[in-house]
């Protein structure tokens, strides 16, 4: 087993003087499992919908629990959301039983906007964001250490603050005070994923990969892409987020879920692709499809970002269960 590791690190051009520890190295044939009204990873449908995720081949999940902030303002409100944190721990517990892998990955929930539109040019009100998204972080931190999660995702899709890069690197060493397993960072498409300094600093390199895709469904330039951080850093690639919507054409803009044509075999053309292009190279360690939630929405006439129900869940059981990792 420690020489397969070897070799796989070889491969991925990460050295082994730098390469995140061995127990950390695991591949990830994951899904972002979110709580979702009415009864959230409290329910007996998120135990029932967990079990049959195992039998899809998902060997991991991505827990989502929410802060929320406000581009007016540098304050985090948490926790706040359907997701407490007696219930991840309990859901964290339903996972283990079915030998699932767990990332705890905490996000930000911005009124009127996303994550990437927080910005705080003024250095003061920068300063009290970081004091506020600090003490955030410390909690799911502990929480992580708590629920023995296999991954903590020390933000998502900042974009705006991540070139802070002396505030990143004290926050990620203080995530490694209070949580002692891997980290990652889940950085948007594009030039917050491009151009981000502090992966060394980190176990995993994470991508939200909602990069466009051609018509053609050609994935050499996003490939290309992602290679160029992989190799820059040596650090194994992961996407913590990715997908398509179940709408017509849903490759031009994967974030999209403006309603028009139902198009189900669209997205899981799209799935193929992905999972074509990343699946077997040595430094991709998996991938964490959004989303299935814990209401089990899905199906036909489901045109959200959601697999569940469709034609993609079978492209990615296929893959999971008999893709060669």
């Amino acid at each position: 087993m420690r020489g397969r590791l070897a070799w796989l690190l070889w491969a991925a051009g990460i050295p082994l003087a730098t390469a995140p520890a061995a127990s950390s190295i695991f591949f990830q044939k994951g899904v972002n499992f979110t709580a979702e009204f009415p009864g959230g990873y409290a329910s007996q449908d998120a135990v029932r919908i967990l079990e049959e995720l195992s039998k899809h081949g998902v060997n991991a999940v991505a827990l989502v629990p929410y802060g929320f902030a406000r581009r007016e303002e540098a304050s985090i409100r948490f926790p706040g959301g359907m997701e407490r944190d007696e219930h991840i721990e309990q859901v964290a517990r339903a996972a283990r039983k079915l030998r699932m892998k767990v990332l705890l990955k905490p996000q930000l929930w911005v009124r009127r906007g996303f994550p990437g539109d927080l910005d705080f040019p003024d250095p003061a009100e920068r300063a009290r964001f970081f004091e506020q998204y600090t003490a955030f972080l410390e909690h799911y931190a502990r929480l992580a250490a708590r629920i023995n999660a296999d991954l903590f995702a020390v933000g998502v899709e900042l974009g705006k603050l991540a070139p802070y890069e002396k505030e990143w690197r004290r926050l990620i060493e203080r995530a490694r005070q209070l949580y002692s397993g891997p980290l990652t960072y889940a950085a948007n498409s594009g030039p917050e994923f491009e151009t981000l300094a502090f992966w060394d600093a980190l176990d995993y390199i994470g991508l939200n990969n909602y990069y466009p895709l051609p018509d053609s469904l050609d994935t050499a330039e996003v490939v290309r892409k992602v290679e160029a951080v992989q190799r820059r850093f040596r650090r194994p690639v992961i996407f913590p987020e990715a997908g398509y919507s179940s709408f017509e054409a849903p490759h031009r803009q994967p974030w999209d879920e403006t309603p028009r044509k139902l198009a189900p075999a669209d997205q899981a053309r799209c799935y193929e692709a992905l999972m074509r292009a990343f699946y077997r190279k040595p430094w991709f360690q998996g991938v964490y499809w959004w989303k299935v939630g814990t209401n089990g929405r899905g199906g036909a006439a489901d045109g959200s970002h959601t697999p569940w129900k469709k034609p993609a869940m079978d492209v990615v059981a296929r893959w999971y269960r008999t893709g060669g990792r």
